[in-house]
């Protein structure tokens, strides 16, 4: 089996049909990150994962969509604060802090922005004035830079779009889980007084990114949704003719026992679509593939595993699985996975916004 490291996750390419069913089997338990930097807070010094993401917890305001499957409203056993029940409310306060964050930031070499949490959008003041920071403060901290939303502010305030081209973002991952509005909202559920939710709306707005800025969408499987390879045809039909060239369909997350069970947890549960039997519907052993597919590797990261494939010639497929249990599991190392700072001023090595505290941002205030 090939195995090629790159920065923040491995590329995998196996020989034979028998690695290509161990890897399946193994996904994620492959990735083993090979280089570890180090970073300074208030004097104490800790090892990071080299190439991890940062995240600035993007909730200046509720979610203006409901998706059933939100990760940011499971909740883990130990947690006693969702991030998404907060919101970001002094913006003098909050930015100062992040400063100081990405200051504190600059000593690694290899990081990248990925900016998710809630929906960066729906407050266009609050997303113009980070990616003002970043622009005016830290143009080459970051060596990618990824922003993770429904696209909602987007059609909202069309001058966004191209504020994330000045700040050079590499590209948008525009959550979409079906290609019938209808079907989709009730995955999604997004305000009503949102013009996205539609798809009248919708389609005509990411032609007009699509000119300005990388657009990959990003479909979750669910069984009232794409459940299936034929469905994932169609949906890739309508989003070529859309001229979008990146699309990745996403297994719910494996959530095992670590999670309280509420009504997003049984929902999950309810609605989860396998990825493996897709997987071997296009591709079920290395010398035969569906039509119009073509296997292009398997990619291996910390907690996801996912196979990229090109359709039609056209668009890139990417397939993909995760477990919340490995995220959990490889935060438990002493070297640092991931980077958030949440609007309690805490940047922590955890989506929790009160576990793995690196420093608060807000105690000199």
């Amino acid at each position: 089996m090939k195995i090629q490291q790159s920065l923040r996750n491995h590329s995998v390419q196996p020989e034979s049909n028998e690695e290509l069913i161990s890897l399946r089997q193994g996904k994620w338990q492959y990735y083993q990150p090979d280089q570890m930097e180090e970073m300074s807070i208030d004097g104490k010094s800790f090892q990071v994962r080299s190439g991890l993401t940062f995240t600035p917890f993007a909730n200046p305001t509720r979610c203006n969509a409901h998706c059933r499957f939100c990760s940011e409203e499971l909740q883990r056993s130990d947690q006693l604060h969702l991030t998404a029940k907060r919101i970001i409310k002094e913006h003098d306060l909050y930015f100062k802090a992040l400063d100081q964050v990405l200051n504190d930031l600059s000593a690694i070499k290899q990081i990248g922005l990925s900016l998710s949490g809630l929906e960066a959008t729906s407050d266009p003041i609050w997303l113009k004035k980070l990616l003002s920071l970043i622009r005016g403060n830290y143009p080459t901290l970051f060596d990618e830079k990824v922003l993770y939303t429904n696209a909602s502010g987007l059609y909202t305030d069309p001058e966004l779009i191209n504020e994330l081209a000045d700040t050079r973002f590499d590209r948008l991952e525009i959550s979409r889980c079906h290609f019938d509005d209808e079907i989709n909202q009730q995955i999604m559920y997004f305000n009503r007084n949102e013009p996205i939710y539609l798809n009248a709306n919708y389609e005509p707005l990411i032609r007009k990114v699509n000119d300005v800025l990388t657009v990959k969408n990003s479909c979750i499987l669910t069984k009232i949704g794409i459940n299936s390879i034929e469905l994932i045809e169609e949906y890739l039909d309508w989003i070529i003719d859309l001229g979008v060239k990146e699309v990745v369909f996403r297994e719910l997350s494996k959530i095992g026992e670590n999670y309280i069970n509420n009504s997003t947890k049984k929902w999950v549960i309810a609605n989860t679509v396998a990825l493996d039997p897709i997987l071997i519907a296009v591709m079920p052993t290395c010398d035969v593939i569906r039509e119009g597919w073509k296997y292009l590797a398997s990619k291996t990261g910390y907690y996801y595993y996912n196979e990229r494939f090109t359709y039609k010639g056209v668009v890139t497929v990417t397939l993909e699985t995760s477990s919340y249990s490995e995220l959990i599991a490889r935060n438990q190392h002493e070297a640092i996975q991931k980077l958030i700072f949440h609007s309690n001023g805490n940047l922590c090595g955890d989506w929790d916004p009160d576990s793995h505290i690196l420093g608060n941002y807000f105690d000199d205030e």
